[in-house]
């Protein structure tokens, strides 16, 4: 992580953990610390550990100095601190206009409903903060993630879950940007089996959204097949694995045993009947 003594941020007072904000931003980020509070409180309960926390909410100029992630605005949780910006950051649009060339009529439509014209993303970062804080349930006592779809799946099932119990007018935002993926084509994606999410980011976030997104619809599906249960019990799984000496692959039988519709994703995934990456061409730009 970078130098945190570039800006120090300012403190915020009257959360259970600690809160830090730039200098401007307090009010904002007295918001996110409530949402996260009771993201933490819902969380611990379904999960029964309680993970440490330090909330940032950093703009552009501090953000460097409290996350290792490049994109400003992206939430971003590591070493027991999550981070987030206060608002409107320059990737949302970016985003948006690589999904642009493939987009139909009828999602430009529901894009423009959710978040306006021009376009604002801030609410889905919002959901997507839900998700990194899944994430310090994770890095607790786990020393790596080897089965990187497996955890952002399970991650986007904490998202999921609690917003459906907890803030259900969040939805609509988070699902209007997922749905994008059907409209993305799979043929452009040089990285689409299970495994290969890790190596994504090597062909541009919009490989990595194309998993995140199908990822975040297998979480809507299991959460309404298992809920909490689901939940738990996947979250074992997986910690199980990080402290094996020598995991292997994850299979479709072990996935069966922690609940038949993890199976069921596996083998629906749309890039299980693929080659694998390594007899894929070359990466390929978006296309009108």
């Amino acid at each position: 992580m970078a130098n945190t003594e570039l800006r120090p941020l300012t403190p915020v007072a009257g959360f259970p953990f600690p809160v830090f904000a730039s200098a401007g931003c307090e009010i904002r980020a007295e918001e996110l610390a409530a949402r996260t509070e009771r993201v933490i409180a819902w969380m611990t309960d379904a999960l029964h550990i309680a993970p440490e926390l330090r909330l940032n909410v950093a703009d552009a100029e501090d953000w460097s100095g409290v996350t290792d992630m490049p994109l400003y605005g992206m939430p971003r949780t590591i070493a027991g601190a999550t981070t987030v910006g206060p608002g409107e950051a320059p990737f949302y649009a970016e985003q948006l206009a690589s999904y642009e060339p493939h987009i139909s009529a009828a999602t430009r439509a529901n894009l423009r409903e959710e978040y306006g014209e021009p376009a604002s993303l801030v609410p889905y970062y919002e959901a997507i903060h839900v998700h990194e804080l899944t994430h310090l349930y994770h890095q607790q006592d786990w020393a790596s993630y080897p089965d990187l779809w497996l955890v952002e799946l399970h991650a986007n099932m904490g998202m999921v879950g609690y917003l459906a119990e907890m803030e259900p007018d969040m939805l609509p935002a988070m699902h209007a940007l997922t749905t994008v993926v059907y409209d993305l084509p799979a043929d452009s994606m040089r990285f689409r089996t299970l495994p290969d999410m890790e190596h994504a980011l090597e062909n541009g976030l919009f490989n990595y959204s194309w998993y995140f997104f199908h990822l975040t619809l297998a979480a809507e599906d299991l959460w309404e097949t298992g809920g909490t249960r689901l939940f738990r019990r996947l979250h074992e799984y997986v910690r199980a694995r990080q402290h094996a000496a020598a995991p292997g692959p994850v299979t479709r039988d072990e996935m069966w045993a922690v609940h038949p519709a993890l199976a069921q994703t596996m083998d629906e995934w749309p890039g299980a009947d693929i080659a694998s990456s390594a007899e894929m061409p070359a990466p390929l730009e978006p296309t009108d």
